[in-house]
């Protein structure tokens, strides 16, 4: 039987009960004659209460002893859900991610993972055990522990399913499908049940909390097919699949807007043309190396340029901003408060007409717009902050309000079943 690598979020294992729930999942796949492993987050809020921990100790929070730190929150979650499936009786062993071979590079808190040597998980895997990953973190080459972002556990995941040949991964959380807005923002957000892996990055790229961007790249790249389902309740769930199928004959037209995201963690860095000469450039751009560019665009003509930026990543954004409009102040002018909405289909960035009906809806609802991006599967507009909970609502009530549910998918991937 192929491996099943299963992960589960920190609301899934944020007490002690539901910890005795996801073992008792565990413990069914295994008795259905699947070797399993499970990639398990933080308990709850554990990660944020430890990052609030060291604020209290002191300012100037170094990012290596942060990543020593708030790696430990996954590692507590492996070692008792390995407890917990032992309870069960079934054999079951937690590893580190130094142990199982998840070798990144040496970005502390945004690391990028470089390859996965998972002998010692196959060893335990032959042997009869359950194997329980700490998601979230990563090793150097020089034996660093670092971590991978925000929502890294769903990349430890899919790393680990490429590594081992699995036939997919499941990824269980506290949503039961991928919706075509965040649920909690719109009502009748429409349940996916089906996505392409292109679909899927630029939805989690442009806000939607259900994947981490990263991780759908790394699935979509090594060909590993992605199901996110409830943990809490049965259900289909979605598929995300590593490419566009090929369709075998006739299949209904996929919709021209599949969801709609917003994000409020944008910054914009508007970069003088005298910054983007000489060595200031490479100091500006070493210091925003480790946060995620979300779009960027620099003049060719010595003209001025702009960085628009993630600040999810600072461990205290208003330290970040102040101490680099101290450093760089004459040359980079910062604009905080932005925000940003998306409308996310298969090769909608090609489609003029949609990119103009979102633009009239803008209008209509007088939203300032700072700037617009096109991707092959998005369309973007940057916007104030406290306007962007509005602008998805509105955005999603023109064009995908009146959608029934999406259709089921020819045959759902579901190793674990």
């Amino acid at each position: 039987m192929r491996v099943v690598v299963q992960k589960y979020g920190g609301s899934s294992v944020s007490t002690a009960e539901k910890m005795r729930a996801v073992a008792a999942k565990v413990v069914e796949a295994v008795r259905r004659g699947h070797p399993v492993v499970v990639v398990v987050s933080a308990m709850g809020d554990s990660t944020d209460n430890l990052l609030e921990l060291a604020r209290e100790v002191g300012p100037g929070l170094s990012a290596r002893e942060l990543d020593m730190l708030l790696a430990t929150g996954e590692t507590v979650s492996a070692a008792l859900l390995s407890l917990a499936v032992q309870s069960l009786g079934e054999k079951a062993v937690a590893l580190s991610a130094t142990q199982c071979g998840i070798i990144t590079n040496g970005v502390h808190s945004n690391a990028r993972i470089l390859e996965v040597r998972p002998g010692r998980i196959k060893r335990e895997l032959a042997g009869g055990a359950v194997v329980v990953v700490p998601g979230f973190q990563g090793v150097t080459e020089q034996q660093e522990i670092t971590t991978l972002g925000r929502g890294g556990s769903d990349t430890s995941a899919v790393a680990l399913a490429a590594a081992l040949g699995a036939e997919g991964c499941e990824i269980y959380t506290d949503v039961e499908a991928v919706y075509s807005a965040d649920p909690r923002l719109v009502p009748d957000a429409v349940a996916l049940a089906e996505l392409c892996a292109g679909e899927m990055q630029e939805l989690a790229w442009h806000g939607a909390q259900v994947l981490k961007a990263e991780a759908v790249e790394f699935a979509s790249t090594n060909g590993v097919a992605i199901l996110v389902r409830s943990a809490f309740a049965d259900g289909p769930g979605t598929v995300v699949s590593p490419a566009p199928a090929e369709p075998d004959g006739f299949r209904p037209r996929r919709p021209e807007v599949a969801g709609v995201t917003g994000r409020k963690d944008v910054v914009r860095l508007g970069l003088r043309a005298s910054a983007l000469s000489g060595p200031q450039r490479d100091e500006i751009f070493a210091a925003v190396s480790k946060y995620d560019l979300i779009f960027g665009g620099l003049a060719g003509d010595g003209g001025d340029g702009e960085l628009f930026i993630s600040n999810l990543e600072a461990a205290d954004p208003e330290i970040f901003s102040a101490e680099f409009a101290a450093r760089f102040g004459g040359a980079v002018e910062l604009t905080e408060g932005l925000g940003a909405v998306s409308l996310v289909g298969f090769g909608l960035g090609s489609r003029p007409a949609a990119l103009l009906d979102a633009l009239r809806v803008l209008e209509e609802e007088r939203v300032p717009l700072v700037k617009s991006f096109t991707g092959r599967e998005s369309l973007t507009f940057v916007i104030p902050r406290p306007l962007v909970d509005g602008s998805v609502r509105r955005l999603h009530r023109v064009f995908i309000g009146g959608r029934g549910p999406a259709s089921q998918p020819d045959a759902p991937f579901n190793p674990g079943n």
